[in-house]
This record gives C-alpha cells, sequence and structure tokens, in this order.
C-alpha cells in the first residue's frame, strides 16, 4: 500500500479510514455470476490489487445449487454479510467445511499463505476475524446466488457494496461445464432452461436495480470484457473505487495472451476464450441450447445461429445495451 493513489470516491486520508480494525470502513466488492461464467478470472483480477482480501465462493458449502429464496436465500445471505464485515462468527456449517475442502480458502493468496504456516489456526475465527479486519478491500465472488437476493445488500448503506454482475453466453457456459465432474445430473448446472431461466430473471432484476442503485450496481457480459480487457478492467475498476495499480496492469499482461493450462486456468487468449465453444459445440447441442434460451439470448445481446456453417462463421456477441 506504500504510495497508493486513492479513488477520489474514496475520500480516504490514509489507509487506516479503509481498515476495520481501525475503526475504518473497507471497500467492499461483490461480484455476482454463474458457474462457468468467467468469475475466476475477474476474481483473481480483484485479487491482484494490493490490499485485498478474497472471498473465494463462500456458498461452496450449499453445494451444486442456485441460491435463489427461502431458508437458502436467509442463509447465503447472513453468512456474506458476516464475511463482507471480517465476522466469521455464527459460520460453522462454512468453517467446519473448509478443511475437508481447502479450496474455500486457497484462492485466497493472503490468508492461504498464514494457512499454511499456521494450519491449526486458520479455521478459527479468534484469528480469521481479525487477521481479514487488517484488509482495506474485500472482494467477493459467487457463483450461486441469484441476483435479486442482492437488493438487501444493496440497501445496507453501512456495508457500501459495489455490486457487479458477470454475464456470458449460455452455449459458451454449457460448453465450458461439460469439462466438470461435478455437472452432470446436477439440474441446476446440466440443464440450459434452468440457466437461461436464471439469465432472463437476472435481466429483470438488473432493470429495477440500475434505476433504484445507479452508482452501486453494474452490470458487463464476461465476452465485452474478454475482448477488451484492459479498457474494461480500467472501468470496471472504477466502478469499485479501486485504482488501476501497476500490479493489476502486470496480471493482465501475463493472464491475456495465451492459453495456458487446464479448464479451472486463468491463463487464457482473451480474444478467443469466450467464443472457442463455436468450434467445440456439435450443431445438436447448440440447437438444444439455443431453443430453451431463445429470451436469454436475445435480451443479453448474443445471436442464434442459423445453421452448422453459420455457426462455425459468424459473431455469437452482438451489440448490447440497458433500454
Amino acid at each position: 500500500m506504500k504510495d497508493y493513489v486513492f479513488h477520489p470516491k474514496l475520500k480516504a486520508r490514509s489507509v487506516k479510514d479503509l481498515v476495520l480494525e481501525q475503526g475504518g470502513k473497507p471497500v467492499r466488492s461483490l461480484v455476482i455470476t454463474t458457474w462457468r461464467s468467467g468469475s475466476t478470472f475477474i476474481g483473481d483480477v480483484l485479487q491482484s490489487h494490493p490490499g485485498t482480501y478474497y472471498h473465494y465462493e463462500p456458498l461452496l458449502d450449499f453445494g451444486i445449487n442456485q441460491v435463489r429464496y427461502g431458508e437458502d436465500a436467509t442463509q447465503a445471505l447472513h453468512n456474506l454479510k458476516h464475511l463482507l464485515t471480517c465476522d466469521y462468527s455464527e459460520m460453522e456449517h462454512y468453517l467446519d467445511y473448509g478443511p475437508e475442502h481447502p479450496w474455500l480458502f486457497t484462492h485466497n493468496q493472503v490468508l492461504w499463505s498464514r494457512c499454511q504456516a499456521a494450519p491449526d489456526l486458520c479455521w478459527k475465527p479468534e484469528f480469521l476475524s481479525p487477521f481479514c479486519s487488517l484488509f482495506p478491500f474485500q472482494s467477493l465472488k459467487t457463483v450461486r446466488l441469484r441476483l435479486n437476493l442482492t437488493q438487501e445488500l444493496l440497501q445496507d448503506k453501512k456495508l457500501g457494496v459495489q455490486v457487479l454482475l458477470l454475464v456470458r453466453d449460455p452455449r459458451g457456459t454449457m460448453q465450458s461445464r461439460r469439462h466438470r465432474d461435478w455437472c452432470p445430473g446436477e439440474p441446476d448446472c446440466d440443464d440450459p432452461a434452468r440457466l437461461c431461466g436464471d439469465l432472463v430473471s437476472d435481466y429483470n432484476t438488473a432493470l429495477v436495480l440500475r434505476r433504484k442503485f445507479p452508482h452501486s450496481f453494474r452490470a458487463v457480459r464476461y465476452e465485452d470484457l474478454s475482448f477488451d480487457a484492459y479498457n474494461m478492467t480500467k472501468e470496471l475498476f472504477d466502478f469499485f473505487h479501486l485504482s488501476y495499480h501497476p500490479r493489476v496492469q502486470s496480471f493482465l499482461d501475463t493472464h491475456t495472451k495465451q492459453t495456458i493450462g487446464g479448464v479451472s486456468s486463468t491463463f487464457r487468449d482473451s480474444k478467443t476464450a469466450p467464443i472457442h465453444w463455436k468450434t467445440d459445440l456439435e450443431w445438436a447441442e447448440v440447437e438444444r441450447i439455443q431453443k430453451a434460451c431463445h429470451k436469454a439470448l436475445k435480451l443479453w445481446g448474443y445471436n442464434v445461429a442459423k445453421n452448422e456453417d453459420h455457426l462455425r462463421a459468424f459473431m455469437p456477441v452482438g451489440r448490447f445495451k440497458f433500454p
């Protein structure tokens, strides 16, 4: 944080103004999306910013399910509020789940490095709460919470969270999910009709949130972010009230030029990664997804393939703008 230039909207004189442990108010960023929609990449971009404590998939213990309403929604919002305020009390199920599923914490680089040094402390609230409270920037991403539930968080002025909805072409999402062994047989994951029902619902909710919270809510398509990674990241960091730090630039320089690693890697050729599904999916599968997703595709500005020859040659990402 040495020589850090604070975003002008923060009105922070020093880092202490943003640190809970010092009585300050952290900068809180929340990314809402669904499985295989580019959130791991954007989460790591946020984590490349200095002084960031990254809450990776805090609803991992909810399984392969989308949280839309009911008791699950109440519990999920309870967990997110607690984590965004560095309060690890009353989080027993989350913390009991962690030791057997360590990736709950491994993506949080500043935390996991300490966990490896002192594993006995890692899952204890008496360590986690004060440690989390040292960080001025709190970023959280989840693929299990639907957008309608974030209104409660946006209304909490004390929390002061910036919410981003990340959307992806459902054809690309479904293609990417095929490579994950936890997806088949799970209706919320392998049914394109459910995915696209959520995309339509999220679109309608986004219209409401844009009107109610014009300064703290935004929606972006994964493809737009990928095709113009540098400019879009600058725009999103401005929205999140984060400075476009040299470390962020360095992350983009090393992660957007070539594809390296497996399906969970964030090293991707950002110009081609979002649309490689055009060559990977059979035409029959594309037809099946498009039939279930016609409304969602239209709302979010994606073009429909007319036949197999058209599929291999067309640009699926059209223009998009909210009315």
